[in-house]
């Protein structure tokens, strides 16, 4: 199985498209980025954040890691695996891999975490940045958020940690931003200037008039996603549509007329069917829908920043914005039946898993509670997992498990009847000879279940 796949999709910096230089912003990251050694960026969806980084460390020519985060990261055994796939990059030949969290360290994270980021450090060319997208998507109890807190006293002089994110940083940095470590870019700096306005008004084109930038300006209230749902609204009407849909329900219905019910019947089903994806490769695409022209179909959604973002890879990955995507969601359960939805889930999860992403298509197996298929890639991915030190992961997959399967799965070899007359989906092995069927043998019979 190849996983080289997700691990860019994951790791790989956002492809801009004609993004307008925000100068006034980036002279702000300059300034930060001269004498702190970490930058916070917070707003809500839509305010242009991921572009602003993206475009700024373009602009400058400025290396370093891009790490998108998402909730396996609360892992840390994962989240230091990929982090660690990330320096490979950087390292030199000869030079050993940085350690996997595994269980020897467990007695110390924090040593451990400090050491492996001064490594990460050493590694990185001088004035590299190691940014942090999405930062939000792991909770803020976790002790994750102190492990980044505590890398940031690490970063060297030159260097910087940018967090970008939707929520303020939690209680874990207040000594951090108190001892002015952290500088905060947040709405009040997000937000579109005039001047902003009109370079993504004229580079976008449909819009000439002064007077009209000016009203576009006002009713988007410098929201960077307000601003596109006007000018693609204004752009499919031939005249200024100059009112600000607010609060969810407008923005869905903004989201159907301007963009959703102008394109074609085959684009539609293609857009619901790929809003299943959390990252949408185009291989998958095609494999799941069906549409030969899904290149097509994703590149001029991204090339019109209709809400669509593209990574490079072997081949490029895309994600809808977070707003789109939930719409596009919120349309599949209008347009198909729940079974018809779980049979797309739990297809759309064998081929996550085929093309080497594990992670997410046990999710959506779990979304289709195809619990046969989550049982097997379970079994399957256990000793990848165990390798890597992330025993928390795989507990977590085993607990999201219905009772019923925890408890015929408890039995194993003891009890092949039960396990023989279930019809309905494969058996399990009889014999548990690895570490890593051990553990989840330990794991299904525990009380805790």
């Amino acid at each position: 199985m190849t996983r080289a796949a997700p691990q860019l999709a994951k790791l790989a910096r956002p492809r801009l498209h004609k993004a307008v230089a925000r100068e006034r912003l980036f002279a702000v990251l300059d300034e930060a980025r001269g004498h702190k050694p970490a930058i916070c960026v917070v707003g809500p969806p839509g305010a242009g954040k991921t572009t602003l980084v993206a475009s700024w460390l373009d602009a400058r020519g400025i290396k370093g890691i891009w790490y998108q985060v998402d909730p396996g990261d609360a892992d840390l055994a994962t989240f230091f695996y990929y982090l660690g796939e990330a320096t490979k990059a950087y390292t030199l030949k000869g030079q050993r891999a940085l350690p996997a969290l595994t269980p020897k360290y467990l007695h110390d994270v924090e040593g451990f975490s400090r050491r492996f980021f001064r490594e990460l450090f050493a590694r990185l060319p001088q004035a590299a940045v190691l940014v942090l997208d999405n930062y939000q998507q792991v909770a803020s109890e976790q002790n994750f958020h102190q492990l980044i807190a505590q890398a940031v006293e690490d970063v060297p002089a030159g260097m910087t940690l940018i967090a970008i994110t939707r929520r303020d940083p939690p209680d874990c940095y207040a000594r951090l931003i108190a001892n002015e470590n952290v500088r905060l870019v947040d709405w009040d700096d997000l937000q579109l200037s005039l001047e902003e306005t009109r370079l993504i008004v004229e580079a976008k084109g449909p819009v000439s008039r002064h007077e009209e930038i000016e009203q576009l300006h006002q009713q988007s209230g410098g929201w960077a996603a307000g601003l596109t749902l006007l000018l693609e609204g204004y752009r499919k009407n031939a005249k200024p549509l100059l009112k600000m849909p607010i609060g969810r329900d407008a923005i869905f219905n903004y989201f159907a007329a301007q963009i959703f019910e102008c394109v074609s019947d085959n684009v539609q089903r293609f857009l619901i069917t790929t809003s299943l994806l959390p990252t949408v490769q185009i291989s998958v695409a095609q494999a799941l829908t069906g549409e030969p022209a899904s290149a097509k179909i994703l590149e001029d959604l991204y090339q019109r920043h209709l809400f669509t973002h593209r990574r490079p890879g072997h081949e490029p990955t895309y994600w809808y914005h977070a707003l789109f995507r939930e719409f596009l969601l919120a349309q599949a359960v209008r347009y198909w039946s729940e079974e018809q939805r779980r049979e797309l889930q739990c297809r759309a999860g064998e081929l996550l898993d085929a093309y080497g992403n594990p992670e997410a298509a046990f999710d959506l197996l779990c979304q289709a509670q195809a619990w046969a298929a989550a049982e097997i890639l379970i079994l399957k991915q256990a000793s990848w997992l165990l390798g890597q030190g992330r025993g928390e992961t795989l507990r977590g997959w085993i607990v999201a498990l219905p009772k019923a399967s925890v408890e015929t799965n408890a039995g194993g070899s003891r009890r092949p009847k039960r396990l023989e007359r279930r019809a309905d989906r494969p058996t399990l092995p009889l014999l548990w000879l690895s570490t890593a069927e051990i553990f989840c043998r330990r794991i299904w019979k525990s009380p805790g279940r």
